[in-house]
């Protein structure tokens, strides 16, 4: 491995630079935030009832962005999503943008299904391939993670138009999933030519600015690289194609300003040539007379058309200028984002170079010398993730994905940890055991029946037991340590019972309070214990 590694690091070295590129305005600040982004998904047990297809969820994205795409400037269901397409081309100053609402009643709880809606709709809005609206999915959700309720960045980034739709409460996504419904916006900023088949419709600039990328860097840990990498080329294509638009409108301007100055050779000549015309007109005024009359008319009506014809080509070569200025603005753009992205580009490859290192460092570690701890999600709930930590540098060694564990009653059966996951949710979290292997976290194994989320778990001769919901009642289930399959249950239960060893059975409280004495394996009632 460590060979393997060490010759990437070579190929690495190889690399030459390349002239990376991006199109969007240049007005937008660069953040300093020092704020960790860490999204919090519900992640646990699920009742398949209500998940969604990764097609559906684009498909929610999509037939927004369709409605967009065809002129809509409001569009959804205010409810569950709904996008303002928040555009003021009066203004100059500041990002348009579309604004994604999460309404009360989404069931969006996990950040790859929020970003799979996003994806979504910036194909059916933009018509970006789905791998490049994948990336820019991500890139999106952290910036408006960072500057989540920073109603002063939003204020002095973006038009009256957008932030009208926003507010501290509300203003970008939060962190954790069940935050989102009903108090998250998210702004896509808009590049200056947004619309379908524009590879800069979304506005690179403030979505990759260091804040982003350090948190990036965070949040997607060993994919951080490729995103990178991918936005990059994203960029360098919008470029590209704003370059291409560039010099096609350099093109027609130096065409008009070509056809002008004929106009006015002509007219010094004594034919006037009207702006945007190479054919000359004879402008000789042809006058009959009568005898005694004088031609005095005829004169000043011949100087006036030609006074007409010169302020209609100064006012043609004011506008041209004005264009061209415009266009010299946009070249500015462009070549200070191929810089900008070739520092990225530099930045990625050194970011290469330090993981590649890394990764040769840990082949030779030994993970087994961390520590297994419980890591609350929020300090002041009861859910957690399981974590394998470096007692010396307080280094998190390995995480769970799952992060619905209620760790006051996991039991630790020596090759897995078992306990109560989950949260009755919306969108399909339910609560139920799970076994979770000690080895890599990623064995997972759920029972299915419902468990009380606040029953304590007991380890009893190489059985778990808990309190679980069995015909419309609690009652005490015994499950396999390894494979959680239920083997046996009592009659109903206390939900708040303790379950007691007492002269090789077990004991139970009912409902009305009586203990009740079990068989330790059937769960069979031997007696009832009455005051």
């Amino acid at each position: 491995m460590i060979k393997r590694l060490c010759l990437a690091l070579a190929g690495l070295l190889l690399l030459t630079a390349g002239a990376w590129t991006q199109d969007v305005a240049q007005d937008e600040l660069r953040s300093v935030s020092a704020q960790t982004i860490e999204f919090i998904n519900y992640v646990g047990p699920q009742s398949q009832a209500v998940v969604s297809t990764i097609a559906d969820l684009r498909d929610v994205g999509g037939s927004l962005g369709r409605a967009v795409a065809a002129g809509a400037r409001q569009t959804g269901d205010r409810n569950r999503y709904f996008v303002i397409h928040a555009v003021d081309p009066a203004t100059r100053e500041g990002f348009d943008a579309d604004i994604l609402f999460l309404g009360p009643g989404v069931t969006v709880d996990h950040i790859a299904n929020l970003r799979r809606i996003i994806s979504g709709y910036l194909v059916g809005a933009y018509g970006y391939s789905q791998a490049d609206a994948d990336t820019l999915a991500v890139f999106i959700t952290i910036y408006n993670a960072v500057y989540r309720s920073r109603m002063d960045y939003f204020s002095a980034n973006y038009k009256a138009v957008v932030t009208a739709e926003l507010t501290a409460a509300n203003a970008g996504l939060a962190l954790r999933w069940d935050q989102w419904a009903g108090r998250s916006r998210i702004v896509i900023p808009l590049g200056r030519r947004a619309g379908p088949g524009v590879i800069g419709s979304v506005s690179t600039t403030p979505i990759t600015d260091p804040a982003v990328i350090e948190n990036l860097r965070q949040e997607t840990d060993d994919r951080a690289i490729e995103d990178r990498q991918n936005i990059v080329d994203i960029m360098e294509r919008d470029v590209e194609q704003e370059q291409a638009a560039i010099d096609a409108e350099r093109a027609r301007i130096a065409e008009e300003q070509r056809r002008l100055e004929e106009a006015n050779r002509a007219a010094q000549e004594g034919t006037i040539t009207p702006p945007g015309d190479t054919a000359q007109v004879d402008t000789t005024v042809q006058t009959t007379t009568e005898p005694g009359d004088t031609q005095t008319g005829g004169i000043a009506e011949t100087d006036a058309a030609r006074a007409a014809d010169q302020a209609a080509r100064d006012a043609e070569a004011a506008r041209l200028a004005e264009e061209a200025a415009a266009l010299d603005e946009r070249q500015a753009e462009v070549d200070a984002q191929q810089e900008n992205i070739a520092e990225q580009r530099d930045e990625i490859a050194d970011d290469q170079q330090a993981e590649i290192i890394e990764q040769i460092e840990a082949a030779g570690g030994d993970a087994e010398n961390g520590t297994l701890l419980f890591e609350l999600m929020n300090p002041l709930m009861p859910l957690s993730r399981l974590v394998l930590v470096d007692m010396t540098t307080g280094l998190r060694i390995r995480r769970s994905e799952l992060n619905t564990i209620w760790a006051a009653t996991a039991i630790d059966t020596g090759q897995a940890i078992v306990a109560v996951a989950g949260m009755a949710t919306a969108s399909g979290g339910v609560i139920r055991l799970v076994r979770v292997d000690r080895a890599d976290f990623s064995t997972i194994i759920q029972a299915q029946e419902e468990v009380f989320a606040d029953t304590m778990l007991w380890y009893y001769d190489e059985a778990v037991f808990a309190v679980i919901r069995q015909d419309g009642k609690w009652v005490i289930g015994r499950y396999d340590p390894v494979s959680l399959e239920l083997r046996a249950s009592s009659d109903a239960v206390s939900q708040w019972t303790f379950l007691s060893r007492a002269e090789g059975q077990l004991v139970a409280q009912s409902p009305s309070g009586a203990f009740i004495v079990m068989d330790a394996v059937t769960l069979k009632t031997a007696k009832e214990l009455t005051p």
